[in-house]
């Protein structure tokens, strides 16, 4: 349930509480005033009738009071009875009260709260004969009606007021918490990446603690991650460089060394001097075992840094890297596809992209039980423009709830974000798992992810 309704909700039931407990204390009121009005009009009543009995012989001698005027005395009943009970006259057409328009609950719950009036019983004497009775009995049929009129104009005042002051909450609450919504976005923003994200100066005092206290965390986020990318940047070209080297030396050295074992020992194995004989055989162990070095020596070569992409291109070095991939895994299709020119990129994004390719094919070996991998390279012009490396099997995918224990793909995350790029690993609809990374151009000053 949403704070706007909440709110609304609380205040509905607050004024319901306090119409009820206004009702209540309006009943109670208008009770007491009932028995207080209907005890005043009994007494005068009495008094008068009293008076205007006063030397009569008896009730059939002739009307001692006016039925009409007697009429207008709401609250009570007045009626005159001969010696023998019988009714001679009344103020009230009919002997059942009437509460027109009053449901008759309301009735029932105003006459429970009220208690029972007792009716006033006045002999009518004639010297010493007791010649009929005057009977006064309160009738609070009309106060009733009044009750419930007034309750029937409270209520729909009351619904009024209820209904304008809701729609008057929600509109000021909503407006008020309306800079949420930017509060929310700029979070979105920050977990998306745009480091850039900050908030306006907001009016509401504890919205504006917290859009400074963002600001502050989102600057305070954004030179870290800048100062990270840069020092990992920079540890991925010194671990290139310091590659670059290793590579050189084993090739310049080793590789040399080799070379000549190998050279020496094929003389050797050659050569038909009978004095050799004995040796030849060490000679050609000696001759298997440096090809068998020179073969790890160049896959360490590969592996540390791949000659094809300095002499020959990006483009060039997939392909072989792939070749050598269809090679050791011949059971899985492995296809390349290139768009746009890529040989021109710097060499930081070269070795960037190489390695992502590179770290894809091992693990779709390792761990994907796939039939087909696509590895496809384009470049995206125009503003922002970018290169998208994307690597896609038909295997098993990834497991969202498991744990990543190893260093693959946070080594690739690192080295795109490095780069001011974005990696995206997410499972296929059709199954399968497809990494995606986005480069931007040297030109592209933007910061993605």
């Amino acid at each position: 349930m949403s704070l706007k309704l909440r709110l609304n909700v609380l205040i509905s039931v607050l004024l319901g509480l306090v119409l009820i407990g206004g009702a209540f204390f309006a009943m109670q009121r208008a009770r007491e005033d009932v028995r207080a009005e209907i005890q005043s009009t009994m007494n005068l009543s009495e008094l008068m009738l009293g008076a205007a009995w006063t030397g009569a012989s008896a009730p059939e001698a002739g009307p001692v009071f006016d039925p009409q005027a007697l009429g207008r005395v709401r609250h009570l009943r007045i009626e005159l009875y001969d010696a023998a009970g019988r009714l001679l006259q009344t103020n009230r057409r009919s002997r059942v009260p009437e509460a027109a328009g009053v449901p008759e609950w309301f009735a029932r719950v105003l006459t429970k709260m009220t208690p029972a009036w007792d009716e006033v019983r006045r002999p009518l004497l004639a010297g010493e004969e007791v010649v009929g009775e005057l009977v006064i009995r309160p009738d609070p049929s009309y106060e009733i009606e009044e009750v419930w009129k007034d309750s029937v104009g409270l209520v729909q005042l009351a619904t009024l007021l209820f209904v304008g002051m809701n729609f008057a909450v929600y509109g000021i609450v909503g407006r008020a918490l309306r800079p949420v919504d930017r509060i929310l976005d700029a979070l979105t923003g920050l977990e998306q990446g745009n480091l850039k994200t900050r908030l306006p100066a907001l009016d509401l005092p504890e919205l504006a603690r917290i859009a400074r206290a963002f600001n502050r965390m989102a600057e305070a986020l954004e030179q870290s991650v800048t100062q990270n990318r840069r020092l990992a940047r920079r540890l991925l070209q010194v671990q290139e460089e310091e590659r670059k080297s290793l590579s050189r030396e084993l090739h310049d050295e080793l590789g040399q060394y080799l070379s000549a074992i190998h050279a020496d020992a094929a003389a050797i194995l050659n050569r038909d001097d009978a004095a050799l004989a004995p040796v030849r055989a060490s000679a050609q162990a000696i001759v298997e075992a440096c090809r068998a070095m020179m073969d790890i020596v160049r896959g360490m070569l590969a592996r540390l840094r791949p000659g094809a992409l300095d002499e020959l291109g990006l483009k060039e070095a997939l392909r072989e890297l792939a070749t050598g991939w269809r090679q050791r895994h011949p059971a899985i299709a492995c296809a390349l596809e290139f768009a746009g020119e890529l040989d021109d990129l710097d060499e930081a994004a070269k070795i960037c992209i190489y390695r992502l390719v590179q770290e894809s094919l091992t693990n779709v070996a390792k761990h994907a039980r796939a039939r087909r991998v696509e590895v496809r390279l384009a470049r995206i012009s125009g503003p922002g423009s970018s290169v998208r490396v994307q690597v896609r099997d038909d295997g098993v995918g990834m497991d969202p709830s498991a744990r990543q224990t190893g260093f693959g793909l946070a080594g690739m995350r690192e080295r795109v974000e490095s780069l001011g790029g974005r990696l995206v690993v997410e499972n296929g609809r059709n199954g399968g798992l497809t990494v995606t990374a986005e480069l931007p151009l040297p030109t592209d000053t933007r910061v993605l992810g």
